[in-house]
């Protein structure tokens, strides 16, 4: 079964009746779809309130009338330039979740897309998929209650965008067909992205037999799933300019943001953990911080008080964070990974690696291997484990054994 969302044209709530907890706003044009998409989708989304609207100046007439948690569109719109529509949604509804419909084939539109949706899902699009994006987005809104995070975020105005080149890597990807030969020639053009990339693909994070010299043979060795999450990563850390963003220092987080991802990956594997979560491990150690940098990017001021407040009052950054903002690095990093669609440990890790207790689940997950990895490095800070989540998950005395890895990450290198 595959779903093609193009416009219903009718101003119409079909399915869900009474108070709902989440409301969806689909944007197509052509109405012969109705029918069948009320087949596919009432029996998938009938817990949520779902309306349709023509697109153009009807969308934002909806989205004024009353607030949309999520907003799913085709991108193809008679009359409407989608991308443009977006741009417009982001700036006078930033906490509604955008996500597109589009043919990979569309090269230029998945440039100009990539900056102003939070997913782009390929199209035909199986609706269990685009029911899995929206329920996702429902459930990191989770993460926005209880504080003023929903203002924060609101803030920002847009995440930072995904570039041209991780769009292009993203887009040859999508193919059945794919050849990794191009996704190293394309990784190639950014002399900055590369270089991590083999600085990535040669650390203890991957573990190579042997070392990687060149893109192309990095993106052979990492294979394509890997080699997309890992070019997001070298991406979101070589777009910024180092100076704008003093006293933060991104090359300090970058470097922290590595050492966690080799000493996790390394607690995964002395945990013998199973390859995908050795993998998961690495690579939500890279992203664990992404908050940060997302704050002090696009709050340099207000973020420059946070720093403030760390170095006066001693505190972590979290709990100035909180302070400031009301939530910390740690919910918005999970809130941008899970809307870009990152596997669920990553999302978890990221979201609870400061207070794992909170998670449910009582065994050895990726966020388990961040949570130790943070603490470790962070010991001198005096920064300590959560010893009642290990001890839930029976693994408090592993701590001591945790405690002498890092001088072997040190040699692996």
């Amino acid at each position: 079964m595959v779903l093609l969302v193009k416009n219903l044209g009718e101003r119409e709530c079909f399915w869900g009746s009474g108070s709902m907890s989440h409301r969806v706003l689909f944007v197509a044009d052509d109405p012969n779809l109705q029918r069948s998409l009320r087949l596919m989708l009432e029996p998938l989304l009938k817990e949520w309130e779902g309306h349709f609207s023509r697109g153009g100046p009807d969308v934002f007439a909806r989205l004024d009338e009353s607030a949309f948690d999520t907003l799913v569109t085709d991108t193809r719109l008679a009359g409407t330039n989608c991308a443009e529509m977006l741009t417009e949604v982001r700036r006078c509804h930033p906490l509604t979740v955008r996500i597109a419909l589009i043919n990979p084939k569309e090269e230029d539109d998945l440039v100009r897309l990539a900056s102003v949706a939070h997913r782009l899902l390929a199209k035909p699009c199986d609706p269990i998929e685009l029911h899995a994006a929206i329920q996702r987005a429902h459930s990191l809104r989770e993460l926005l209650k209880g504080s003023s995070l929903a203002a924060v975020v609101g803030r920002l105005g847009s995440v930072p965008t995904l570039s041209t080149l991780y769009t292009r890597i993203a887009d040859e990807l999508m193919f059945p067909n794919y050849s990794l030969a191009t996704v190293g020639d394309l990784v190639a053009q950014d002399l900055g992205i590369a270089a991590r990339m083999l600085q990535m693909a040669n650390s203890a994070l991957v573990g190579l037999r042997r070392p990687a010299t060149t893109p192309n043979q990095a993106v052979r060795v990492l294979g394509a799933d890997l080699t997309r999450t890992l070019v997001l990563a070298a991406d979101l850390f070589s777009r910024y300019n180092p100076i704008s963003l003093k006293p933060f220092s991104i090359e300090l987080l970058w470097e922290h943001s590595q050492q966690v991802a080799e000493l996790a990956t390394q607690i995964a594997q002395t945990e013998r953990a199973g390859d995908r979560v050795v993998r998961e491990s690495g690579l939500a150690g890279l992203f664990h911080d992404i908050g940060r940098l997302t704050l002090a990017s696009q709050l340099p001021g207000p973020y420059r008080e946070v720093m403030g407040a760390m170095l006066s009052e001693n505190l972590t950054a979290a709990d100035a964070e909180r302070r400031l903002f009301g939530a910390s690095h740690a919910e918005v990093g999970a809130y941008l990974l899970g809307l870009w669609g990152l596997p669920d440990p990553l999302v978890e890790a990221v979201a609870w690696h400061h207070n794992p207790s909170a998670c449910p689940g009582n065994s050895f997950t990726p966020l388990t291997a961040v949570h130790i990895a943070d603490a470790v490095l962070r010991a001198d800070e005096g920064v300590l484990p959560d010893m009642d989540y290990l001890e839930r998950l029976g693994l408090a005395e592993r701590w001591d054994v945790w405690k002498e890895l890092p001088a072997k990450v040190v040699h692996a290198k």
